[in-house]
């Protein structure tokens, strides 16, 4: 027979974690109150297009065709004479035929997502003959005309980006009209589940700007830092914001950088007094900030760090582990 000790060794051996001290009441959450989903979509049957279009819109390719050819026209009018002088200058070919238009924009768009599946040691490389040739660039259109647009693709106009020593001066303001209308379009297109999450994410690049960040733990390492809201279930991007740096993005006194980020992210997309679940790591966690969002009926999970503060209950609390033999 089995003693009554042995089945409580048992009993461990299968669960050895336990509280020291009684688990805490579990307030009621509010009702969720968002109503989540996918809206304004194309009719049932729609081509793959047309969910493409959803995002990069007509309008946005227009905005970027018209400052692309402004800044065309700019360039050929300041180089005029020295163009005139390099008779091989391919900016000659961008006079003889024209500007860009909305047509040869898309194929432009298809030549770069075809470049991310098909990918060649250089540029040049697309447009070889041989072998390992790939036809369909040179169908599209000639490497010469692709390598034009894209050294006069903008999408500001250069005469009111404020320059470098400027007060009101934006080191993301080349950019910045394309992450607008994608958080813009994220949110017309769909309201997230209750559960989000906020973290970091870099775009890798070695670009020499003020905005370039250096993090040793990512894969890139160097690279352009964006706060990124998104939905925990599907990894949906809500809204994004690029860190610009200390000195265009300052934290008031006596606030963190990361719980600034939180609240400006959550209020920018409207998601406040919902009942949200907002799920970081120990960078945006802070008893400060949870106090907040519950003011504002959000909740938020995460790992917080020792040297926070936080309620000397939980800064003391042990959890043993039990080892027990039969």
């Amino acid at each position: 027979m089995t003693s009554t000790g042995a089945l409580r060794n048992m009993a461990n051996m299968a669960n050895p974690w336990f509280r020291i001290f009684p688990p805490e009441e579990i307030a009621e959450d509010p009702e969720f109150i968002g109503e989540s989903g996918v809206k304004n979509m194309p009719d049932r049957g729609a081509p793959a297009i047309a969910y493409f279009m959803l995002m990069f819109t007509t309008n946005l390719m227009k905005k970027i065709v018209l400052e692309t050819n402004r800044y065309a026209r700019s360039f050929i009018k300041t180089n005029m004479q020295r163009i005139n002088r390099c008779r091989h200058s391919r900016v000659h070919q961008w006079i003889k035929t024209g500007p860009l238009t909305i047509n040869e924009f898309k194929g432009f768009l298809a030549a770069i997502y075809n470049m991310g599946l098909n990918k060649r040691p250089t540029l040049q490389c697309y447009w070889k003959k041989g072998k390992q040739e790939y036809k369909w660039f040179r169908k599209m259109f000639p490497r010469n005309r692709f390598q034009l647009i894209l050294k006069f693709l903008h999408v500001v106009d250069n005469r009111k980006v404020s320059g470098r020593n400027d007060p009101t001066y934006d080191p993301s303001a080349k950019f910045k009209p394309i992450l607008d209308s994608l958080n813009m379009r994220s949110k017309y297109l769909y309201t997230p589940e209750r559960n989000l999450s906020i973290d970091e994410s870099l775009v890798g690049t070695r670009a020499r700007s003020v905005m370039t960040q250096y993090i040793p733990s990512k894969s890139h390492k160097f690279g352009i830092k964006l706060w990124m809201l998104v939905e925990s279930i599907s990894g949906y991007l809500i809204h994004s914001t690029v860190y610009r740096g200390r000195r265009f993005d300052p934290v008031p006194d006596g606030e963190l950088q990361s719980s600034m980020v939180v609240k400006s992210l959550l209020n920018v997309s409207g998601l406040f007094d919902k009942g949200y679940h907002v799920f970081c790591d120990s960078f945006f966690s802070s008893l400060s900030l949870a106090s907040e969002l519950l003011l504002n009926r959000t909740f938020m999970t995460g790992t917080l760090r020792s040297n926070r503060p936080m309620p000397q209950r939980i800064k003391t609390q042990n959890y043993v582990r039990m080892n027990m033999y039969l």
